[in-house]
């Protein structure tokens, strides 16, 4: 018995350091890589070919490690890729390509994990069932069906050993941050990963993922939101590794091509998508934290209804304290209205700390916060806006280190990254300043 237990801790330890060892090759790599980088540009610093080069290298780098890898390592590069706002285009080509070319797991491989979770053959459950995958990404794929009853379904897998992998690569994810925090001083990564692995488990739990879609879903129904379509959850045939829900019949919300072909014009898909932003965060205090370009879709208008906003993967959700919702609110406005101690007095309830009371440090946040985007009277931030934010940033941090971040607003942050890279995309042209001050004027 003890030699089984041996094989079996050795057997894990060889997979650990399996998926451990590639992720940190190619981050030394990189970094070695951006560190020569650095060193040449002083002596060649005219030579704009030499950052080309190591920014197109470097993303094909990530696309081969993330397809290989998948779990965490391929739903961070999806993240990185939808960010058009401020990745470079480099990054952007390459990286945006893994939304649709997630490499599927086969038949032979998922069928039994449906079967024993459903507890019973596909062909008595289901009274169809596409084989074929119409979607596969990080951590699940999606299957096309029909119910006994000839309802259309979408049936969500898991891909079996996921919630082992996804913990791994929190591992290796926390480790890199970790380390990188003690040889470079212009950004700190480890707040990022503590809110990982806050919110890592419920995306593996597809209880949670139904239950925050219904709720949220319904807080959306009664204000009267009719410009959105949400899935409803087939829990008979639902289980914590498997999500059966209603399919929706749409257009990936970036297909600009086919969006003007049917006349739907993406600038007001853009526009109705901060609307739906603003009410979830701001007024409910409950959203859907990961609105990249594969869980976003369009519904065309059918039977004189409006063209409406698909949204699909609840796996990561925030339901915020109405107080924290308030402190939100607060924060905004002082951004808004450049009110340094009301930013620092917020910020401080709110939860962060610095290592000194300075408020041109917490300044500097709100400003990488929302601020600069807003003020700025553009739909997105940009790579140059982002630039200036981040040499501001890191000189301030670099002398007043952040201690503790809010997860919660770490998240609404991302959530914004995503809206603000998916506004670049859309073509934009909201004013957020004119969008986003109704919302402060009412609980003021």
């Amino acid at each position: 018995m003890k030699k089984l237990k041996y094989f079996i801790s050795l057997f894990y330890f060889l997979k650990r350091f399996l998926r451990w060892a590639p992720v940190a090759f190619v981050a030394i790599r990189i970094w070695v890589n951006w560190r020569m980088l650095r060193l040449k540009r002083r002596l060649f610093p005219k030579n704009e070919q030499l950052t080309k080069k190591f920014h197109s290298k470097t993303a094909q780098q990530l696309v081969k490690l993330a397809v290989r890898q998948q779990g965490l390592i391929l739903k961070a590069a999806q993240f990185f890729g939808s960010r058009a706002d401020i990745m470079r285009e480099e990054y952007v080509f390459a990286l945006s390509l893994l939304q649709d070319k997630v490499p599927p797991r086969s038949w032979h491989t998922m069928k039994p994990l449906i079967e024993k979770e459903l507890n019973g053959e596909i062909e008595t459950i289901f009274k169809e069932f596409d084989t074929i995958p119409v979607a596969s990404a990080s951590l699940a794929q999606v299957y096309k069906a029909k119910t006994l009853d000839d309802e259309l379904i979408a049936v969500k897998v898991q891909y079996p050993g996921i919630d082992k992998i996804v913990y791994w690569d929190i591992e290796i994810i926390d480790f890199l941050a970790k380390l990188w925090s003690k040889v470079e001083t212009i950004v700190d990564f480890r707040p990022i990963v503590a809110d990982l692995k806050e919110n890592a488990p419920d995306e593996i739990d597809y209880f949670h993922e139904g239950q925050a879609a219904e709720k949220i879903k319904e807080l959306l129904n009664k204000e009267g939101i009719k410009y959105v379509e949400i899935p409803s959850i087939y829990w008979q045939l639902s289980t914590k590794k498997v999500l059966t829900m209603s399919y929706l019949q749409g257009i990936k919300i970036t297909n600009i091509n086919e969006l003007n072909e049917l006349g739907i014009d993406s600038e007001i898909i853009a526009d109705q998508l901060i609307d739906l932003y603003n009410i979830m965060i701001l007024k409910l205090g409950a959203f859907h934290a990961d609105p990249h370009p594969g869980n976003l879709f369009v519904i065309p208008p059918n039977n004189n209804e409006e063209v409406k906003i698909g949204l699909v993967d609840f796996g990561l959700s925030k339901f915020l304290k109405n107080e924290f919702r308030q402190q939100i609110i607060v924060l905004t406005s002082a951004i808004v209205n450049e009110q340094p101690e009301l930013i620092s007095s917020t910020m401080e309830t709110m939860g962060f700390e610095t290592k000194n009371k300075d408020p041109e440090t917490y300044e500097a946040l709100g400003d990488a916060f929302l601020g600069e985007v807003i003020k700025s009277g553009q739909a997105y931030a940009d790579q140059k806006m982002l630039a200036d934010i981040n040499v501001r940033l890191s000189r301030v941090l670099s002398s007043n280190p952040l201690i503790k971040v809010p997860g919660d607003l770490l998240l609404v942050a991302r959530t914004m990254g995503l809206l603000s890279g998916m506004g670049k995309l859309l073509n934009s042209k909201t004013d957020l300043l004119e969008k986003i001050l109704p919302y402060l004027e009412e609980s003021a």
